[in-house]
């Protein structure tokens, strides 16, 4: 094992409907579909071969190609054809381009305007049925083509997310993008909350202050040290911060007690780390127990619509639960979170209301 910062192009996911995950997955230059029972290999291609003139691909890291094939950055599951599930796979390199192939690994399309960000996001934003991807500034139709950019050129987006924050306000993009900021950009590409205050990192959405209409948002930045969280209400005005031990920025939301309200993941340090509260205190510490507080992570298990927490390192993993049983009550809060087959080190964290019937 080794220690990380970048992502990992690798995805598990049933692409092809049979009921069992595949592993997609890119190494020595392949972009393979493993089955997931025994890593046999189902399909693989080559990765694409890097033709153009150096010079001439913006957002290229260090300027000039790593290798002569493409070094997959990133994987995401995608829907561009509009089928009845996704099943098409989007694969980038870091920062200039992104590749989008079918189920068979053909070639769909590819696309390259500036940067790609670390990890772009797909969603059906014109009800056509078929999948959009907004990639650092631009948004990409299904076909490839281009819809619209944000007039910025410089730096690219670490995280996204979409959805309706304000309870009065339309449905738009939530990104942190480096030096450029924090913003609220309309489905239509209008800025319409910018806030540069420092180098934005990490994003989440939650439901952090139930007393308060809509949702709130949760911004990481530095200015040479990690660890500034930003708390922001859903039209993006700013709330309050703090600066905190940070260890990877991590502001994911938590279902912890079922009551409706989203807790903070920070980190699992014993001192500095726990489960914040949307007013900026700790509620919820780890306990020192001598367990591991190298990454953290929110998981959702059969056996209870409250999330509990992974923790864990080179030698060790450790699941931390609740202490009581859940209220009882007709309801349970079961919030819409992001898609476990499109994992990321770099990409925005929500908690979308939601109870539903026991």
């Amino acid at each position: 094992m080794t220690e990380l910062t970048t992502d990992l192009p690798l995805q598990v996911y049933d692409i092809d409907g049979d009921g069992i995950d595949e592993v997609i997955v890119s190494y020595d230059f392949r972009l393979f579909i493993l089955d997931g029972r025994d890593a046999s290999v189902k399909k693989s291609i080559q990765t694409p071969i890097n033709t153009e003139k150096e010079e001439s691909v913006t957002g290229l890291e260090f300027g000039k190609y790593a290798f002569s094939r493409l070094n997959v950055d990133a994987i995401r599951i995608v829907n561009v054809r509009g089928t009845e599930r996704p099943c098409d796979i989007m694969i980038k390199d870091r920062y200039a381009r992104l590749w989008v192939y079918d189920d068979d690994l053909n070639l769909l399309w590819k696309f390259s305007k500036y940067n790609t960000g670390h990890f772009p996001f797909n969603l059906d934003i014109d009800g056509d049925g078929k999948d959009e991807i907004f990639s650092c500034y631009n948004l990409v139709d299904h076909d490839g083509s281009l819809m619209w950019s944000l007039p910025i050129e410089t730096d690219h987006t670490d995280e996204i997310i979409y959805g309706r924050f304000s309870p009065d306000e339309e449905e738009c993009f939530a990104i942190v993008s480096g030096w450029e900021g924090f913003m609220l950009v309309g489905k239509d590409g209008t800025i319409k909350v910018r806030d540069i205050n420092g180098h934005g990192q990490r994003i989440s959405a939650g439901n952090y202050l139930p007393d308060n209409p809509g949702l709130e948002i949760c911004t990481t930045t530095y200015w040479g040290n990690n660890g500034i969280i930003y708390m922001h209400d859903g039209k993006g005005r700013e709330l309050w911060c703090r600066e905190a031990l940070s260890n990877g920025n991590m502001i994911a939301p938590v279902n912890w007690d079922g009551s409706g309200r989203d807790l903070l993941l920070l980190n699992a340090d014993v001192k500095e780390g726990g489960l914040m509260d949307g007013e900026g205190d700790v509620v919820v510490p780890f306990p020192d127990d001598g367990h591991p507080t190298l990454c953290a992570e929110v998981i959702k298990t059969a056996d209870d619509n409250r999330e509990k927490i992974l923790v864990w390192d080179m030698h060790s993993l450790w699941i931390y639960s609740q202490d009581r049983e859940a209220e009882e009550g007709e309801s349970v809060y079961d919030p819409i979170k992001y898609e476990e087959y499109n994992a990321s080190n770099y990409r925005g964290e929500y908690s979308f209301p939601r109870w539903r019937n026991k």
